[in-house]
């Protein structure tokens, strides 16, 4: 893949000011959609249930349904050292409760 110099860059960014709005919103959802191709293969391997979910967000921003294609966030598998912040004064949990009554 090349490099696109400062100047081609530049010349881009001119071009768009041509486009229409219609124009403007394709480019936007091709945009979305590269980067968002781009950010899923390099993410570690995902699974089936997620590949599935990846192709129904994309065949839905295809259709103009979808404004953007969401990421997988993985939930927490419990592996990961949970480490609780410390906060001064009474329990937050007291605190909630006197602030709902």
């Amino acid at each position: 893949m090349r490099i696109m110099t400062h100047s081609e860059f530049d010349h881009l960014l001119g071009s768009i000011k041509a486009l229409s709005p219609e124009q403007i919103r394709q480019l936007q959802r091709e945009l979305e959609s590269k980067l968002a191709s781009s950010h899923a293969s390099s993410e570690s391997a995902l699974t089936a249930d997620e590949l599935a979910d990846q192709e129904a967000q994309r065949r839905l921003f295809e259709a103009g349904l979808l404004s953007e294609i969401k990421t997988w966030r993985r939930v927490s598998t419990g592996t990961e050292e949970f480490v609780p912040i410390v906060i001064k004064g009474e329990p937050l949990s007291e605190t909630v409760i006197r602030e709902r009554r």
